[in-house]
């Protein structure tokens, strides 16, 4: 049985002991678990398995197993908070990677089934990043970097298998992304960019979508849509707004 948790904290010369908080509650085998915080008021909570009284404030989850994972942690800034969860149900084989560089940003993990990837990048201030999944064998990469303050939330449901995901917002202006899945075997990838106020909304709810939507430039740019067609479908799809 291999077990580690690799806890690194590094405080800048300038920061208070104490002023950074790490909390890490793990239950389950062949875990590997790195974190690093540097600046000031910084929070990460990892749970890998949380115990039968749910150990984090406001919780009530009850006990599963977390196995073969492979998280990672990088916090380089100040206030910026960090969530790292599988608290649900007993998992395997699932790999995060979240790093932030800046100030204000809050990243939020929760993959509750098998064989997932993620990774988030913040970089600059402001940014938001939640994703809520408990599907199997899917692919989730988030980056966030620029001036403007950036939002993304990714769920899906417990037959959201096999989907892949990429959202890459940057530049000044606001963006805002929300990618709902209730059913499998879609691919997304969404680009936001520029001055430009942009948003994008999109739920799945039959399988084998390509999507590809761009929004770019100083125009403020909405996309919404539902994909749920079941008969006489092409299902690929490229939209670019400009």
């Amino acid at each position: 049985m291999v077990r580690v948790i690799t806890l690194l904290l590094l405080i800048s010369p300038l920061s208070f002991a104490g002023d950074n908080e790490v909390s890490i509650i793990t239950k389950g085998t062949n875990n590997q678990i790195t974190t690093k915080q540097i600046g000031n008021g910084n929070t990460t909570n990892i749970l890998c398995g949380a115990n039968s009284s749910g150990s984090v404030p406001g919780s009530n989850y009850t006990s599963h197993s977390c196995t073969n994972a492979v998280w990672n942690v990088s916090v380089d800034g100040n206030s910026n908070s960090v969530r790292m969860y599988t608290v649900w149900s007993n998992n395997i084989g699932n790999e995060s990677t979240i790093t932030i560089e800046g100030n204000d940003n809050y990243a939020y993990i929760d993959q509750d089934e098998d064989d997932n990837t993620v990774t988030v990048t913040q970089t600059g201030n402001n940014k938001y990043s939640k994703i809520f999944f408990f599907g199997d064998d899917s692919d989730i990469t988030v980056n966030q970097y620029g001036t403007g303050t950036h939002n993304s939330y990714i769920y899906g449901n417990g037959i959201a298998h096999n989907n892949s995901v990429n959202v890459i917002q940057y530049g000044s202006g606001n963006k805002d992304a929300d990618i709902f899945f209730y059913s499998a075997d879609n691919d997304v990838d969404l680009t936001q960019y520029g001055t430009g106020a942009h948003v994008a909304n999109m739920k799945f709810y039959t399988t084998d979508y390509n999507v590809d939507v761009t929004q770019l430039g100083s125009t403020n740019q909405t996309y919404t849509a539902t994909f749920n067609c079941t008969q006489n479908c092409t299902k690929t799809i490229s939209i670019t707004q400009q």
